[in-house]
């Protein structure tokens, strides 16, 4: 088994973990809700960050045990698909499994960008990087995990891509798919080929597919999930950990700086740059026709996004983790930027601190206003 290779050449990945060092400071006694802290230094080191998220042989055998996820919530007037993102209801009856989430979670201290004074982010993290330019524009606690939700669905699909796996080969949805999935177009007994359930996967945020697309490897489940750790260290994301491949689980951890290297990595590969570019995606099972949409109101929306395009991304909401979002964005002049919201208090929220981040970033590339990145 050959693992993927790391995004950046080693001098690329050594750059910008010494971009995101030097753009962190240290934290602020108090919330400073993406304000800078007074007297912030620059040289100041970013604290070593230790959190021991649940091992992934205590995760529930099968992700069936998993709480009941937002991704399926049609709480969006713009005819959104049931999202992952959208329906607190089903959250409040997670069992107990993502209610006890490591305590180092809740008390991850306040940090932010220097200089970035003038952007209010009510996430509870927060990372924009101009990528060509070398640039961190904006931190907040960008190196301290958090539960991720869905966002998880990406390592599902890295390590699946890493087997070198038959996309054609159909696979049975069983009835431990469809299991509490909550968010599934899937039905016991449909079958759907890999590839499918990729965009499903990671289109549709659909958790039966997940789970099905992690039984397709080859491997139970629990050796799935230990691939997917086995990768993200392959990778150097080194404060990442995975119980399951849904994203159900509170015990499913990583920071904002993983979660861009974990999206840069899926568009590494031709066939996730694909998937992760659409917005709406039809495939047939045995018994019927799918159409799927993408999660992403700002992919849908790209009128609410004139001066840039959305080129991938992933969302993920469970009650733990808030709502999350981690895009790349391209711009009009060119412009490569990452940018990633964690633990967001609403889905209106998570997206309007990503549109709001991302049109500052680019506004301010155009020589209208200081950045809060090194190369500022």
């Amino acid at each position: 088994m050959s693992y993927p290779s790391p995004i950046w050449s080693t001098a690329a990945w050594v750059t910008c973990a010494a971009l995101l060092s030097i753009a962190s400071v240290s934290a602020d006694p108090g919330p400073s809700a993406g304000l800078s802290p007074a007297g912030g230094s620059l040289d100041a080191p970013v604290p070593a960050v230790n959190v021991t998220p649940a091992e992934a042989d205590s995760a529930p055998a099968e992700a069936a045990a998993a709480p009941a996820e937002v991704d399926a919530a049609p709480a969006e007037a713009d005819s959104a698909p049931a999202e992952v993102d959208t329906a607190p209801a089903e959250a409040d009856a997670a069992p107990a499994e993502v209610d006890a989430a490591p305590a180092e979670v809740d008390a991850a201290p306040v940090r932010s960008s220097w200089r970035s004074a003038g952007i209010r982010v009510r996430a509870r993290a927060a990372l924009v990087v101009d990528i060509q330019k070398g640039e961190v524009i904006y931190q907040k606690n960008a190196t301290s995990p958090f539960p991720v939700a869905s966002i998880t669905k990406l390592m599902t699909a890295v390590t699946y891509m890493g087997l070198d796996p038959d996309l054609d080969k159909r696979v049975s949805i069983t009835r431990r798919d469809v299991y509490r999935a909550n968010w599934t177009k899937l039905r016991y007994g449909e079958r759907v080929s890999a590839k499918d359930l990729l965009y499903a996967t990671l289109i549709a945020s659909d958790n039966a597919a997940a789970r099905a697309l992690a039984r397709a490897s080859g491997l139970t489940i629990k050796a799935f999930v230990e691939r997917m750790n086995e990768t993200a260290v392959s990778l150097g994301l080194a404060n990442s950990r995975f119980v399951e491949p849904t994203g159900l689980d509170s015990g499913n951890v990583s920071t904002a700086v993983d979660c861009v290297a974990l999206l840069w990595t899926a568009l590494q590969d031709e066939l996730l740059a694909e998937i992760l570019l659409a917005k709406e995606h039809r495939f047939g099972t045995n018994r019927r026709t799918h159409t799927i949409r993408t999660t992403n109101r700002l992919a849908r929306d790209q009128a609410s996004a004139s001066q840039w395009a959305c080129m991938g991304s992933k969302t993920g909401y469970i009650r733990r983790a808030g709502y999350c979002l981690v895009m790349r964005a391209l711009s009009d002049s060119g412009d490569d930027i990452y940018a990633v919201v964690l633990g967001g208090p609403t889905s209106r929220t998570r997206f309007t601190d990503m549109k709001r981040l991302v049109d500052w970033s680019v506004k301010d590339s155009r020589g209208t206003g200081p950045r809060a990145g090194v190369g500022g």
